[in-house]
């Protein structure tokens, strides 16, 4: 019995990946010319995943992490984002504790619209009116799976949003 001819493979190895790169390059260089042709996107600033609580009849049951992304306006300058990111996150989950952005529906997600507005809102106030263009929840992942509420507890939810 021979032992296998390990160069052999190598070289076999090698030539083989070389081939797969040199096929892959010119699907990417045209992807490249397309992307060249079109007009630049606007910036975007990608805030990092928020623990955002699941508050019902003033106990929380759960907490939900997430991703949000700001569409900024042409022209805006990402790098003035990072100074300010930590007191917008703050605001946001301040504002989470004082009127949860809970859902009447599920436990598992966060009301997205209200979430949304109310970032929107705080990012005009904290980086200046018209720097955000919108909002883009990215993931939200529940840290427990729970059952969808009871109408009861729905109701309820409801009625501790609306209170003054």
């Amino acid at each position: 019995m021979t032992p296998p001819d390990t160069p052999t493979r190598r070289i076999l190895l090698v030539a083989a990946c070389g081939a797969w790169a040199a096929l892959a390059s010119p699907a990417l260089a045209s992807e490249k010319k397309k992307d060249d042709g079109k007009q630049a996107l606007d910036p975007t600033y990608k805030l990092g995943s928020m623990t955002i609580p699941i508050i019902a009849n003033g106990r929380i049951v759960n907490y939900v992490f997430v991703a949000m992304t700001l569409k900024l306006t042409s022209g805006t300058e990402v790098e003035s984002f990072k100074d300010k990111e930590p007191a917008l996150r703050d605001a946001i989950v301040r504002a989470a504790h004082k009127t949860p952005f809970t859902r009447t529906d599920t436990w598992k997600e966060v009301d997205g619209p209200r979430l949304t507005a109310f970032v929107l809102s705080q990012s005009a106030v904290l980086f200046g009116k018209g720097k955000v263009a919108s909002v883009e929840i990215v993931k939200q992942i529940p840290r427990q799976q729970l059952m969808p509420p009871k109408a009861s507890a729905a109701i309820q939810v409801d009625r501790e949003i609306v209170r003054p």
